[in-house]
């Protein structure tokens, strides 16, 4: 791999990594070193060196670093044919599941949520799915990141008009935005759905019990076993019953893939393999 035996490229590796508490070998080289060059571009630096040095002595450029190389571009209803499988199949069949087994519980992991689009859309789904049941389910929406900064923009929820008024189906913008002069703000009872918490995906303890879990668009940045050991994890997350979602360039590949069977082709939507010993 070009430059990744660089000494400077192997200390900011090291930097990097130090603060975003991951192992060295979790990302691939080549995202982290387009990630890294567009840095150096913007200030005018060569070196992997120079620019190491510049990470030691200002912390705002190592954050700026850390927030380039953990951003996960994201949008509402990013991929339309995802939500269109999400509203028509698979929220039908869970509420027909749970009420044949009378637990009115909806429980759904947005990972990776960074600014806070795709969880809004997952609640927003919700409530254009169900209308007045919805208050029949104790519905419980985790959304997480390891970016704190983005998380924090999740939280407050407001984002710029253009964005919401090209990305958010039209008769739903009055139903679940505010208007605040040239942004949006997510109308509280969007918001009331959605708890955002930090979260490391390569930490060794998952939260558990998942209806569905949404990992999209960010698999495709880490190596095979991490990438491996992720999907073990999430075997354990989901319920029996449960779905996966993932990016639609993403697949589950190596000895992840006895773990779930393949639901839907196009939006990349998996279901648990129970079959496994």
């Amino acid at each position: 791999m070009e430059n990744s035996f660089d000494k400077g490229y192997q200390l900011i590796k090291a930097e990097l990594f130090r603060h975003l508490r991951v192992s060295q070998d979790a990302y691939k080289d080549a995202y982290l070193i387009r990630r890294i060059k567009a840095r150096m571009r913007k200030l005018g630096i060569n070196s992997y060196m120079e620019y190491y040095k510049l990470l030691k002595r200002d912390r705002k450029e190592l954050d700026e670093l850390l927030f380039t190389v953990a951003i996960n571009v994201t949008e509402f209803f990013r991929d339309p044919v995802v939500w269109k499988r999400f509203q028509q199949k698979i929220l039908p069949e869970l509420v027909d599941y749970k009420k044949s087994k009378h637990q009115m519980t909806l429980k759904i992991w947005s990972a990776a949520c960074s600014t806070g689009q795709e969880p809004y859309s997952i609640a927003m789904s919700l409530y254009e799915v169900l209308g007045d049941n919805l208050s029949g389910f104790r519905v419980s929406i985790l959304a997480t990141d390891i970016d704190r900064d983005a998380l924090s923009k999740a939280m407050k929820g407001e984002y710029p008009k253009d964005a919401v008024e090209s990305q958010v189906p039209k008769h739903m913008i009055p139903k679940y935005f505010i208007k605040d002069n040239d942004r949006y703000r997510v109308h509280p009872r969007v918001k009331r759905l959605v708890r955002f918490q930090y979260f490391n995906l390569l930490s060794s303890r998952y939260p558990k019990g998942f209806d569905v879990i949404f990992i999209r668009n960010v698999l495709i940045y880490m190596k095979k076993e991490a990438q491996e050991e992720i999907f073990e994890k999430l075997y354990h997350s989901l319920q029996d019953h449960g779905y996966l979602i993932l990016g639609k360039t993403e697949t589950i590949l190596g000895k992840s893939a006895r773990l779930f069977k393949l639901y839907d082709l196009v939006a990349r939507i998996y279901r648990k393999n129970l079959e496994v010993k």
